[in-house]
C-alpha cells in the first residue's frame, strides 16, 4: 500500500466518523429535549438507540487509528509528534483537507462532551430540587431506619422517590 492509498484511507475514515459523532451529536439533543419536555417513552427509545452509536464510533476510532499508525510505520516515523505535524511534513497534498477534517472532528467531541455536560447538570439540579422539596415535606424521614428492638442503624443505601409524571 502507498502512502497516497493510506492518506485516502484516512480521510474517508475521518469523514466517517465525523459523520458518526454528528448523528450522536443530534441523537443526544433529542434526548436532552425528551427529558426537559418529560417524554419518558421517547426517552426510553432514544436512549437505547444511542447505544449503537458508541460501538460504532469506538470502531470508526480503532479504524481511524491503525491507520494512521500503519502510515507512521511506513514512513518509518517513530516520533509521538503532532497529527498536525505528521500530515503535513508526509502528505503535503492531502494535508489541508486532513487537517480540516482533524479539527471538524476534535470540534464535534467538544460539542458531543459539552452536550453531555448540559444534560448532566440539569439533572443534577433536578435531583437536587426533588430532594430538598422531599427533605422540606417529610422534615422527619431523614433516612433513618429501626430494627425490631428498636435500636437506630443506618440504610444501605439513601430512599430512591421515582415520579415519571414529576
Amino acid at each position: 500500500m502507498t502512502l497516497e492509498q493510506y492518506a485516502s484511507d484516512l480521510e474517508s475514515c475521518m469523514k466517517k466518523e465525523l459523520s458518526l459523532f454528528e448523528s450522536f451529536y443530534r441523537a443526544e439533543e433529542k434526548i436532552r429535549q425528551h427529558i426537559v419536555e418529560k417524554n419518558w417513552p421517547q426517552l426510553d427509545r432514544e436512549l437505547s438507540a444511542i447505544k449503537k452509536y458508541g460501538e460504532k464510533i469506538e470502531k470508526a476510532e480503532s479504524d481511524r487509528n491503525k491507520i494512521y499508525q500503519a502510515m507512521k510505520i511506513y514512513c518509518g516515523e517513530e516520533i509521538h509528534g503532532s497529527f498536525y505535524a505528521f500530515i503535513s511534513s508526509y502528505c503535503p497534498e492531502k494535508s489541508d483537507s486532513l487537517n480540516h477534517l482533524y479539527r471538524e472532528l476534535k470540534v464535534c467531541v467538544m460539542k458531543v462532551k459539552t452536550l453531555t455536560m448540559r444534560i448532566d447538570a440539569y439533572l443534577s439540579t433536578v435531583t437536587t430540587a426533588v430532594i430538598r422539596v422531599l427533605d422540606e415535606i417529610f422534615p422527619m424521614r431523614k433516612g433513618t431506619i429501626y430494627n425490631s428492638s428498636g435500636i437506630n442503624r443506618g440504610a444501605d443505601s439513601p430512599p430512591l422517590v421515582l415520579d415519571r409524571e414529576l
